[in-house]
This record gives C-alpha cells, structure tokens and sequence, in this order.
C-alpha cells in the first residue's frame, strides 16, 4: 500500500542546532505547521553584521562620489534607511572621513602650490636680474667704446679704461651664472608643477580604485546577506503537506543536524490510495490499464472487510527481478477507485499494509477454463512439429 505523492521529506538547507521540537513520531500535522525550530544566535548574529557592513558599504558608495565630484558637503540621498542605526553610525562615520580627507587634500595641494609660487617668484627674480645686467652690460659697452678712443689718446688714464673692463668681465660672469641659475629655477617650476599635478590626479585614481573595490564589495554582501537572511528566515522547520509524521531522526534539543539531512517525513493525507503489485510474466501479455481491481487487505478481518474495487493503472514497460529471490517478476500499480475508497473509510490504513491484488482479465466459460491447459499444450506441439 502506498499514497499518491509518496511521503514527503522534511529536510532543512543549512542545518543548525535544534533549539525546540514540537512534534512526535505518528503525530498527525497540518501543512505549514512548525515542526522543530533552530537555534537562530548564529545566523542572526551573521545576519547582524552582514547589514553592518553592508550600510557602511552604502555610506562609502555616497562618500566616494561627493569626493569624486568635489562636493564641498556630504549630502546622503533619501533613499538610504535613515532610521537605521546601522545607516546613522555608517553616515557620521563617513561625514567625518569626508571632511578629514578633504581637508587633507586641500592642504597637500596648497602646500605644493604655495611651493609652486614660490618657486615661479625665486624664477622671476633670477629672470628680472639678468635683464637689469644685461642693459648694465649694453651701458657699460656704450661706455667703453669711447673710452678706449679717449685712452688711446690719452685724454683719459689708462687704468680707468682696464676698471670699466674689469667690471664688464665681471658682469659676463654674473651673467653666465644667472643663466645656469634660471634653468635650475625654471627645473624647479616644471618639477613642482608636475607634482601638484601627480597628486591630484594619484588622488582621482584612489578615488576610483576605491569605488570600484567598493561596487565589489556592495555586490558580494548583498549575496552573503540575502543567504544569510534566507537561513535566518528558515530556522522554523515546516511540515510541506498535512498528514502524518514518521520516520523522525531527531529526539532531543540541541542536537546537531546537517544540510540535507533528512529529518522525518510526512505521510501525506487524504492522498489517493495506490498499491504497488507484482504480476507473474507469464500474465503480462494479459494486462493491461483500466482493467478492474478486487482489493484484499489481509490485515483485516475477512468477514467484515469485503474485497475493495480499484482499477489497474499502470504496467512497467519491462520486466524487474528481484534482488533477494532474482525471480522476474512485472510492477504494476492499482488505484483504489471511489466507492473502495469509501469502504475503507472507517478504517485504518497506512502505507507498507500488504494487500492481495485479483485482476478480472475477462469472462470466459467453464469449459473453456478446464480445457485452456489442454489447448495450450496442443498449440506448443504442433508449432514443433
């Protein structure tokens, strides 16, 4: 005897440890009743700390943007949970870490522009010095052209025209000088120039690294909380179907049960009665679907119990074989029809109940049965003749 549906298995997907069991072996169930729940410290804790994480993910998703666009505030969008104590911790937490960074940007950058200018002001002095000797050098040649004439005539002193040669000579010198200097100076400018420029554009790259680490991060909690959610939302141990409850593997509090494991199983109620038969071969060639059924359950008294109607509904497409007896045998299924079902109503039938099977193949007559084996015979000798 078996039920339409067979017995429905009562497994959980995680495991955990049982926290309360409801139930007994045989006790009749309905379904959705809670059967056996879980202890929920764990996943809730997990859960817990999961959403942390995943505000302050949140948090930094707006923080990173602000920074990225130069926002002078941060300004968080509505849409993000407010009430949350998780999202307020996650939202001050990230409006300090903006203004901290921000300012720590503004006063790099200001130290390396202030550097900048200074060094363009040093560049300009060397540049406005070798002008002014350049023109005292262009004076001074002026200056010596008549000299040498009025020398050469001796209008003048000799030495006065060697003085005026000496200090052009020196202001040739200074003039090499200035020039070594300025482009050490104007070194100095592109150098700067390019750190500022280097600094700012590190602090973009960060920025971006960061938000792509972080759109990582977003994704991979939003996995492990929706697992960790559906563990939590699942420490309540379910009956799928209504009927009865058998075959239960766990006993006491606190015991441990694996993913998978199978912890009882409900035998459906109010299922359609089938029973599960075997046929001799020899009979096969004899059955077939929709030939009427006498049912005989022998667990019950004969003379109050008369046999039951069903209806054969199925024959396997091949022969079986036993694996204790190996005698080959056909598997067929029986399904109690309405008014058997209504005679075994008052009664109780379970699963595994053994019942005798008597399929009405045909009529036929009296003679024709006693003289079927003779006929059989005759047929096999003369097919081998």
């Amino acid at each position: 005897m078996v039920v339409a549906g067979h017995r429905q298995a009562v497994q959980h997907p995680t495991g955990g440890v049982v926290a309360r069991l409801l139930v007994h072996d045989g006790e009749a169930v309905s379904a959705g009743q809670v059967l056996l729940t879980l202890d929920a410290t764990r996943p809730r804790a997990e859960r817990d700390t999961l959403r942390q994480q995943y505000r302050d993910a949140q948090a930094a998703a707006v923080r990173l943007a602000a920074e990225t666009e130069g926002q002078a505030q941060l300004r968080f969008p509505p849409s993000l949970p407010a009430d949350d104590p998780d999202m307020q911790a996650s939202q001050a937490l990230h409006q300090q870490l903006f203004a901290s960074r921000r300012e720590a940007q503004r006063l790099q950058q200001a130290a390396l522009r202030e550097g900048l200018a200074g060094a363009r002001a040093h560049l300009a002095g060397l540049e406005s010095a070798q002008r002014y000797r350049r023109e005292q050098r262009q004076a001074l040649l002026q200056q010596l052209q008549g000299l040498r004439g009025l020398a050469q005539e001796g209008y003048i002193p000799r030495n006065r025209l060697l003085e005026n040669e000496r200090l052009l000579a020196q202001l040739d010198g200074e003039l090499g000088e200035a020039v070594g200097a300025i482009g050490h100076a104007r070194q100095q400018v592109q150098e700067l120039g390019w750190r500022e420029r280097q600094q700012a554009e590190e602090y973009r790259r960060d920025l971006h690294q960061q938000q792509v680490d972080n759109r990582l991060r977003l994704g991979e909690l939003t996995s492990r909380l929706a697992s960790a959610e559906f563990e939590l939302a699942h420490t309540e141990v379910r009956a799928p179907v209504a009927g009865t409850l058998v075959g239960l593997a766990v006993f006491t509090p606190g015991g441990v049960i694996a993913p998978g494991q199978q912890l009882m199983e409900v035998v459906p109620r109010d299922a359609p009665l089938l029973v599960d038969a075997r046929a001799p071969v020899e009979l096969v060639d004899r059955l077939r679907p929709g030939l009427p059924v006498e049912l005989l359950f022998a667990a019950f008294n004969q003379s109050s119990t008369p046999r039951v109607p069903g209806e054969l509904v199925l024959v396997s497409a091949d022969r079986l074989l036993d694996e204790q007896t190996r005698e080959p045998y056909y598997q067929v299924r029986i399904r109690v029809s309405e008014d058997g079902a209504r005679q075994l109503a008052g009664l109780d039938i379970r699963p595994g109940m053994p019942v005798q099977a008597f399929v009405r193949t045909g009529e036929r007559s009296l003679l024709n049965y006693l003289f079927k084996p003779l006929a059989d015979r005759l047929h096999l000798a003369l097919s081998e003749d």
